[in-house]
């Protein structure tokens, strides 16, 4: 008489979701640093959900948001949702971060659209033409859905250059201490230098 087998049903792992490294930024609490990581190296979600959410903060739409890429991009990338898809696509297994969030708080003193162009012309020279980065800006008024939050930009970075063949080189210089550091200095001596014209 045979006996039946069970087969045993592996489940498959759930995808790890990104954690988070927050910067001490005491020093200056106005410029401020995330980078978005995943810890292992097995199956993992990608980063096109959580960058998307930045575009509605509780719920509510973002009060402005720009992409900006490095000229030599391809067209197509130009589309957010077609830029995320290919990085999550493209990355490696080996490279664990997904990207990096700076926020820069927005003077009481300017409009809105004063501080976000200023913001803009040095996430162009600094991040994009210098670092050849991918760069979703997105500015959150929260005052506009009641709140007493300060309005602010959030700079999405992810972590690998932008080239005329799509995404390439991993960015661990952006994706440090250090790259929070050395960013940190470039906005503050663009700001000291008056490199921008309102």
């Amino acid at each position: 008489m045979r006996t039946k087998t069970k087969t045993k049903i592996v489940a498959k792992p759930e995808p790890e979701a990104l954690s988070c490294f927050r910067a001490d930024c005491s020093g200056q609490p106005d410029f401020r640093y995330h980078r978005y990581f995943w810890k292992e190296s097995g199956p993992r979600t990608g980063i096109a959900a959580t960058v998307r959410a930045k575009l509605q903060p509780a719920g509510h739409q973002a009060a402005r948001h720009d992409l900006l890429l490095p000229p030599t991009s391809p067209g197509e990338y130009s589309d957010l949702d077609h830029l995320l898809a290919r990085f999550d696509a493209t990355q490696p297994s080996i490279e664990r971060n997904g990207f990096a969030q700076f926020t820069i708080d927005l003077s009481s003193d300017l409009p809105l659209h004063v501080s976000w162009e200023e913001i803009r012309a040095w996430v162009r020279a600094y991040f994009v033409s210098r670092l050849q980065l991918a760069a979703l800006m997105v500015l959150h008024a929260p005052f506009m859905a009641g709140s007493a939050n300060d309005p602010h930009v959030h700079i999405l970075l992810p972590a690998r250059r932008l080239s005329a063949n799509g995404f390439g080189l991993h960015a661990r210089d952006v994706c440090c201490d250090e790259g929070h550091a050395e960013a940190q200095r470039d906005w503050n001596a663009f700001r000291a230098a008056g490199q921008f014209n309102a």
